[in-house]
């Protein structure tokens, strides 16, 4: 920093407004002078101060047509920037950007060659520099001091927003660890379309093979594993082909037993004639035959 500051010959003459002063330059052109001074910017929500030697700005061009403002600015490097606004008939001023400040209003026509201090206006008396960083707002940490009215659409949703009972209650019905209330369980729940893929349950065993049971949508049956590789339909529960363990079921009655496609054998002790004991097969669609065991 500069010592002493830029502009402080004329703070001791009681002239604090001609630090940073525009005007024309002596020999008018299309650039405006600065006085020396200073300025305070807020960085990053830290105040700084912004030395500017004196000096030019940079030139000002006119517009095509009509007339435009250009806001002389420096910035928080200390940099004269010029901002141009947009051309009109009833031309606006342009948006100054943040740590920007503002030293000049400058009203440029399409006619203009040279700029005097008849469209030369001072932006220092109307310009406000506030606070940029939400953290440097006082009372900020007050109790209630930001309402929750105060953010947009946030009491809809929060409203909106299931509660942790809401949220509890929901699991516990869909995942609850020893069921659920449901009476049906649907599995690939959210697929559309034409079905293509086999869906089914698998049983964790650790160390062992997992076990599973699927529908198979090719051959569109239920199927079952219980080595993980070889899958049985469970429609046809028994395949003979010597793969599984028979297991026969007894029918003690007088009449021959009818055996349906999901018992494909049975022993049959026949009471209306001495007890005698029978090995009955189902035929696939032919009829049943039986053989005497003696």
């Amino acid at each position: 920093m500069n010592i002493p500051l830029y502009g402080d010959e004329y703070r001791k003459l009681f002239g604090n407004m001609a630090t940073l002063c525009p005007s024309a330059q002596d020999e008018p052109n299309m650039t405006v002078k600065i006085s020396a001074g200073g300025f305070w910017s807020w960085l990053e929500g830290t105040a700084a101060y912004v030395e500017y030697g004196g000096g030019s700005s940079p030139a000002v061009t006119a517009p095509a047509s009509d007339a435009k403002w250009v806001v002389i600015t420096l910035n928080p490097s200390g940099m004269v920037v010029n901002i141009d606004g947009a051309s009109g008939a009833n031309p606006v001023l342009p948006t100054i950007p943040v740590n920007r400040y503002p030293i000049a209003l400058v009203y440029v026509q399409s006619t203009t060659t040279r700029l005097t201090n008849e469209c030369i206006f001072d932006a220092r008396p109307i310009f406000s520099n506030p606070v940029r960083s939400h953290g440097d707002l006082s009372g900020n940490n007050l109790s209630d001091c930001h309402p929750i009215s105060a953010i947009t659409d946030l009491s809809d949703t929060l409203a909106n927003t299931p509660s942790l009972t809401d949220l509890n209650n929901g699991l516990a019905e869909k995942a609850d660890i020893d069921g659920t209330p449901a009476t049906t369980f649907k599995l690939n729940q959210d697929f559309v379309g034409t079905p293509a893929s086999n869906v089914g349950i698998e049983v964790e065993r650790g160390s062992a093979t997992n076990v599973f049971i699927r529908w198979n949508e090719t051959d569109e049956k239920w199927e079952y594993t219980n080595d993980g590789a070889t899958w049985y339909a469970l429609s046809d529960a028994y395949v003979n082909d010597g793969s599984q363990d028979l297991v026969l079921k007894a029918y003690e009655q007088d009449d021959e037993p009818t055996l349906d496609t999901d018992n494909k054998a049975a022993i049959w002790i026949d009471t209306n004639d001495s007890n005698r004991v029978y090995l009955v097969f189902r035929r696939g669609s032919g009829d049943q035959v039986k053989v005497e065991l003696t």
